[in-house]
């Protein structure tokens, strides 16, 4: 029996409800945030914690999920937020002295992933494309002037998440006043074709599972809505990537696509906005990781989900009587 903890759940209740739906699964799912008004607390989960901000107080964070996991015995942490995940990353050899496994990847995977200049040196040296990036406003200017690029252009920071600080300029002005230290300017692919992709990887880093999901909108810097699709040269290209980084889990992936022509721009090493499309196609990724701690070989299977499934988002309401008397 694996009793499981969700730290940071935000509005991702549907986790919960995903992890408890798998048949051979028998133990207990737990959530916890930060923010006691946090949605996913309030859903059909074994009990909630509130505990301290991961990047406020890093010690002190530690030692309450550390003491959470062992009094009610939690073998399995699965976080959600990237903060978090770097956070963790530091300790998990700590826990794994407690018995419990943290599902995140080595620092250098993170340190790859959530520095966006650091990803796109790794795919350059790989030879995938990534749209045409620069760290100064010289060196762009000196690429307008030769017509290597135009207007629009994205700025977003070299350290990111979802889509927070991000602004599509259309002007040499507009760019001077928003522009400083710590954002970066990028090429705006527009009109391209955009995927979200989940790449599954072993506990060893070897891919298992790959989906492709076409994204349709985004809301808050995530997949709203989209439907999967099958395509086997970005399926295999993709698979490719997954090989080289070796992350561990799973990694939620964004691409751009112009024809065969495909750039890749995001790369999270956690559970997307976009996964409720990849669970709904049949690909039951959560369900693989009870296996994979209870060393089961994972066999390979990127072909294995349904085409063409739609999943769209919706607002539901959570309500729950607020005992504390002090105020919200």
């Amino acid at each position: 029996m694996i009793n499981v903890l969700i730290p940071n759940i935000g509005r991702r209740g549907y986790l919960v409800d995903y992890m408890k739906d798998i048949p051979c699964f028998e133990g207990k799912v737990f959530v916890s945030d930060c923010d006691r008004t946090a949605s996913g607390l309030y859903g059909n989960n074994d009990g909630f914690f509130i505990l301290s901000k991961p990047a406020a107080d890093e010690k002190k964070y530690i030692s309450e999920l550390l003491e959470v996991c062992n009094k009610h015995e939690i073998k399995l942490i699965i976080p959600v937020i990237d903060p978090e995940i770097y956070i963790l990353s530091n300790y998990k050899k700590a826990f794994e002295e407690y018995g419990i496994t943290v599902l995140v990847s080595d620092r250098v995977v993170l340190d790859i992933c959530y520095n966006k200049l650091n990803m796109n040196e790794f795919l350059m040296e790989r030879g995938y494309l990534v749209p045409l990036t620069y760290t100064d406003i010289e060196s762009f200017k000196a690429d307008l002037e030769a017509k290597k690029i135009n207007f629009p252009i994205i700025c977003k920071p070299v350290y990111g998440s979802g889509s927070e600080n991000t602004k599509i300029i259309d002007n040499m002005e507009l760019l001077k006043a928003y522009f400083h230290k710590g954002l970066m300017i990028q090429q705006y692919l527009n009109n391209f074709i955009e995927y979200g992709i989940d790449l599954f990887n072993t506990f060893e880093g070897m891919p298992v599972r790959c989906v492709i999901k076409r994204k349709i909108s985004m809301r808050s810097g995530e997949t709203d809505k989209s439907y999967t699709v099958k395509d086997e040269k970005l399926s295999l290209f993709m698979v490719r990537l997954a090989s080289e980084l070796k992350h561990i889990g799973n990694l939620d992936c964004d691409v751009l696509a112009d024809g065969e022509k495909y750039y890749i721009i995001d790369l999270n090493p956690r559970f997307g906005g976009g996964y409720p499309a990849t669970h709904a196609s049949g690909t039951n990724l959560l369900e693989l990781i009870l296996r994979m701690i209870n060393q089961e070989k994972i066999v390979p299977a990127f072909n294995s989900y349904k085409e063409r499934v739609l999943v769209m988002k919706t607002i539901s309401v959570v309500q729950t009587i607020w005992e504390d008397k002090n105020e919200i």
